[in-house]
């Protein structure tokens, strides 16, 4: 490591990026680096990627506002004062240090949301950071490698043409790979599951006007690249036809079923062969397959059977897969038999009561309920095994170590003490006689409560038992007029 980037390793030794000053100015480098070359980048996404401007504004934006929120965050007079709290007689239970150095292996989809984002956290959080930039024909990536290299300064930040492997650099730094495949990954790794399947579930309760719009802007936008595009979409037998018929709305909003003109092929690139390509591949690999549309940037298609090994493949294709289920049982089963570990995402659509039922039974890394938070769909998957902030991507406690203090004595430690030092046995004695206490067991109902299937025998007996009363009350009045009755 020390012959690849001596600068760098000289620098995370010596602390430099530690000082909140340090950071302040580099992130403010960023930023006006950032904001001056808006109209370039801009038009480098559009060239590279073909998006559309509100997804270019989308992509831009949000990661304008990542820098903004790092640097916000760094605030002396809070840091001063967390610094000294052991000096003033209190603990640190929060203190916190720079890891040091952060490597960082972009993802192609959304690259400058990919590398900015984790960039700016990793520097507000203290380290020294290293990007993978590979030399290609890319616009944008020539674009970042000349704003990232004059905005910051060159002894806390390097640029790589290709992927470093030597194992002293990343079993030192955090290691934040975009596009992982291990299921389990280093303690020192920010891994995004780059080839786990996202799903979603439309029940027979749910408004399939809104399902389709939802999952027709999640699997169609950012053409259709994005790791929270729905790869499979299991739709209840029932409302399989209105959701379908809703889809196909939707597309034509979107301008999909408009004729591609040609700035667009010049733009889009492969995008309608993508979109053929993987109509085909289904169409040879099940006959059955009802293609419900296609144009030149997306297709739908409705898989009738589950013998087709694309109900478990994850999609890089503007292709909306639909699947018909009998039922929300029948949907976990699906996703169980076809999915080893949790699914990356799912999107449920129906009643909160089926919703809670599927989050439960379906396992998976992040679910929303009735909606797709379209901020999802840009840059990569969340890191595995951390927990999940909506609001930022990469929150900067990532790249920190936690590293607490503690000044103030407790009070059961003065007990231990004085059994481990005292001649006499007493406060041993004492401590194992309230550890045999007995457990204080806490109340509960005795009840299960009224389940399904009570309520299904209380309903029918109440039926019955109406239907019992009326008759009875029929008859006796029947009955009751007749005796009076002279004839």
């Amino acid at each position: 490591m020390a012959n690849l980037f001596p600068q760098i390793l000289a620098a995370a030794v010596d602390e430099r990026a530690h000082n909140i000053f340090y950071r302040q100015t580099q992130l403010e480098r960023l930023c006006s680096s950032l904001i001056t070359r808006i109209p370039d980048i801009r038009e480098a996404i559009a060239e590279d990627y073909g998006h559309s401007p509100a997804e270019v504004a989308l992509e831009i934006h949000l990661v304008l506002e990542a820098v903004k929120r790092e640097y916000a965050s760094l605030q002396p007079s809070k840091a001063h004062e967390e610094e000294y709290l052991i000096a003033a007689g209190k603990d640190a239970p929060s203190r916190t240090r720079p890891a040091g150095i952060v490597y960082i292996e972009p993802c192609t989809h959304s690259l400058f949301y990919s590398v900015v984002v984790p960039l700016a956290a990793a520097t507000a959080a203290g380290n020294c950071v290293i990007v993978l930039l590979e030399n290609n024909i890319r616009t944008l990536s020539s674009l970042l490698r000349q704003i990232l290299s004059s905005a910051l300064a060159q002894d806390t930040f390097a640029i790589v043409s290709s992927a470093i492997r030597d194992e002293s650099l990343l079993n030192s730094a955090i290691f934040v790979d975009q596009n992982s495949t291990a299921k389990w990954p280093k303690a020192n790794e920010l891994a995004s599951a780059a080839a786990t399947r996202t799903i979603a579930v439309v029940d027979r309760t749910a408004d399939v006007q809104l399902a389709a719009h939802e999952l027709v802007a999640a699997r169609f936008s950012f053409r259709g690249r994005s790791a929270y595009a729905p790869d499979c979409v299991l739709v209840n037998e029932f409302v399989k036809h209105a959701f379908l018929q809703a889809v196909v709305s939707e597309c034509a909003k979107l301008g999909g079923v408009a004729p591609i003109t040609g700035d667009e092929k010049s733009m889009r690139g492969g995008a309608a062969d993508k979109v053929q390509e993987q109509v085909s591949s289904l169409r040879e690999a099940d006959p059955g397959v009802r293609v419900i549309l296609q144009e030149h940037k997306m297709a739908v298609v409705d898989l009738p059977s589950r013998t087709s090994h694309f109900l478990a493949k994850k999609l890089d294709a503007p292709v909306l897969m639909v699947h018909a289920i009998t039922s929300l049982d029948d949907a976990i089963d699906l996703i169980s038999s076809t999915e080893d570990g949790p699914c990356l995402a799912a999107y449920h659509f129906g009643n909160p009561a089926q919703a809670k039922y599927l989050t439960q039974f379906i396992d998976a890394n992040i679910s929303f309920i009735n909606h797709i938070p379209r901020e999802v769909l840009i840059g990569p998957a969340y890191p595995t095994g951390h927990p999940i902030n909506l609001a930022a991507r990469y929150p900067r406690e990532l790249f920190t170590l936690q590293r607490p203090a503690y000044i103030e004595r407790r009070s059961a430690p003065a007990v231990f003490d004085a059994a481990l030092t005292s001649s006499s046995n007493a406060t041993a004695q004492q401590l194992l006689r309230d550890a045999s206490s007995p457990l204080k067991v806490l109340k509960r109902s005795k009840g299960g409560g009224v389940g399904f299937f009570e309520q299904g025998f209380l309903m029918n007996a109440a039926i019955l038992l109406t239907t019992t009363i009326s008759v009875s009350g029929f008859g006796i009045y029947w009955w009751v007029r007749r005796g009076r009755s002279p004839w």
